[in-house]
């Protein structure tokens, strides 16, 4: 079906004002119209090949604005799975890792597996293994287990390479601030945060990462539908190896870059960065859109910066609050220079501490109206009072939520670190809407997620039910109908990333990104949401997945 012009008859989402429709008509990779049955039988007669899909549901692809691609595509091909519940237990995670040992399984000297985030509630011990476990695989071999994003546990000998002394006493890392942990003789454990980027593992080549990324972008996105990607985009050779790939048509698909600083470049510079790329692709395919800059780090490593104490039982000492990464000063000189660039800002804000600044700073710059809006990542994983909406509103921000956390962390776990404020305001959906700010949904998936998480389905399934990991109905009040979270999956989605002119919803002169799915989501139980099947994926009018396997 790769004709420059067909339609395609079902039961059609548009995403727009206009009533659902019953066709979508293609022409040069273009929507060229949208209508009724009566338009249908009027292409027919015009010698138009119309295509009956039965009734099944068409809608624009979804937009994914926020994730960590090229780390989990390379990761995944490189890595040893040790998820639960592939692995149940430590000893699981030893045999796993030292299978894959045996096997030849390495990547230049390094062995790396990878857990879930928060591995340490997940696995049967409730807690992390240690370095001497890891030795037990191998004492000459280095050996990372990444845990999430943020922690890893490393053994001896990676521990030597990695030099992780400097980060205890006080070097920088490129997401939040390093923590190295020490037992009580001060000797590394082997469990460290948010310094994965510097591990001096070797990279692939840019032909293998093309190759890795092609792949995992058919069987992980285009299978579920997902047509355009958010990535927060950590070196120049991925930025490279994604460019390639779009270009010789290996990854049918579009993708807006945001340069994590000072993973890629420090801050100014990534925004330099940004105004001045230019890809193979095309502007509508691979795009530099802004600047991702940390104000903390993660909850998984205890260092998201909050309003209130962690339990004594997961934090170094009384009174700990977690870690702001950027002061007040810094990320206010961030916006004015992206703003000067015209680039787009994200700030990761994982507690309420460091999202208050990040708001305060937006409004202390001033103007806020005046200039693309700035993204705060994770706005909203917790929210202290309704009355704050009014200052997000003020800073004309873009909420970028994760319904997924609910189900991965944000359930379970947030009344674990904070036990007297963790079980209320968790990701409040319904409120944020009902006060009149529209946010956007995404995976943010790393290497580690959750089996499905980049499943958009998933993330509405989420979005809806509200279900932790362990099955807890979290603060039902919040959950939003079908119809809010689509929006917030195709529409939305595209705004934040600057692509709502080309794609994001049905009509005529936007890009044919469509996806066919076997169930109309407004339809079934909310138990059968995640279960959904995507049966076609279009891209630019061109079959780019269909039923099991690629087009």
């Amino acid at each position: 079906m790769g004709a420059t012009a067909f339609a395609l008859t079902g039961n059609v989402i548009t995403m727009t004002a206009a009533p659902n429709a019953r066709v979508v008509y293609v022409e040069n990779g273009k929507i060229a119209g949208v209508g009724d049955d009566v338009y249908a039988r009027e292409l027919r007669r015009n010698g138009v090949a119309v295509h009956d899909l039965g009734g099944r549901t068409i809608l624009p692809g979804f937009i994914d604005p926020h994730v960590h691609f090229a780390q989990y595509a390379a990761g995944t091909h490189r890595g040893i799975d040790c998820r639960v519940p592939t692995c149940k237990t430590i000893a699981d995670v030893l045999d796993a890792l030292r299978t894959g040992l045996n096997a030849g399984r390495t990547v230049g000297d390094w062995l790396i597996g990878y857990g879930n985030l928060f591995f340490d509630q997940k696995i049967a011990e409730r807690r992390l293994p240690t370095r001497l476990e890891l030795d037990s695989v191998s004492k000459t071999t280095p050996i990372v287990l990444h845990c999430g994003g943020h922690v890893s546990v490393l053994n001896t000998p990676a521990l030597a390479l990695a030099g992780v002394e400097r980060f205890i006493t006080g070097g920088e890392g490129l997401w939040g601030s390093p923590v190295v942990h020490l037992d009580d003789a001060g000797q590394p454990t082997g469990v460290v945060a948010e310094i994965d980027g510097l591990l001096p593992i070797p990279e692939s080549s840019v032909e293998e990462l093309t190759r890795f990324y092609s792949g995992t972008f058919r069987s992980d996105f285009l299978a579920y539908g997902v047509t355009s990607i958010g990535e927060m985009a950590e070196s120049a050779r991925n930025v490279e190896a994604l460019d390639a790939a779009v270009a010789d048509g290996s990854l049918n698909g579009r993708i807006a870059l945001y340069a994590m600083a000072p993973a890629l470049l420090p801050a100014a510079a990534a925004c330099d960065w940004v105004a001045g790329f230019s890809s193979r692709s095309g502007p509508e395919r691979v795009w530099a859109r802004g600047v991702k800059v940390f104000a903390d780090g993660g909850y998984s490593a205890r260092n998201a910066a909050s309003l209130d104490d962690y339990s004594r039982d997961h934090s170094p000492r009384a009174g700990y609050r977690g870690k702001l990464n950027l002061s007040r000063g810094a990320l206010m000189e961030a916006i004015r220079t992206a703003r000067h660039k015209n680039v787009q800002v994200a700030i990761h804000t994982n507690g309420t501490r460091a999202q208050r600044e990040a708001i305060e700073a937006i409004l202390a710059v001033g103007d806020a109206h005046d200039h693309p809006p700035v993204r705060i990542e994770h706005l909203g994983n917790v929210l202290d009072s309704v009355e704050e909406i009014a200052s997000w509103r003020a800073a004309n921000v873009i909420p970028v939520m994760q319904p997924g956390f609910l189900h991965n962390f944000i359930g379970d776990y947030l009344p674990m670190l904070f036990p007297a404020t963790g079980s209320t305001g968790r990701l409040p959906l319904r409120t944020v809407l009902h006060e009149g700010v529209s946010p956007v949904i995404s995976s943010d998936i790393t290497l580690g997620g959750e089996p499905g998480a980049t499943n958009p389905l998933h993330t509405i399934w989420s979005a809806v039910s509200r279900r932790s990991y362990w099955g807890n109905h979290i603060e039902p009040e919040e959950s939003i109908s079908v119809a809010q979270a689509l929006r917030l999956h195709t529409i939305e989605a595209a705004k934040a990333i600057g692509l709502d002119p080309v794609a994001g919803s049905l009509e005529p002169g936007k890009a044919a990104d469509l996806v066919v799915l076997d169930r109309d989501p407004h339809t079934v139980t909310e138990a059968e949401l995640k279960d959904i099947r995507v049966e076609r994926t279009y891209v630019n009018g061109v079959l780019a997945y269909s039923g099991g396997g690629e087009a």
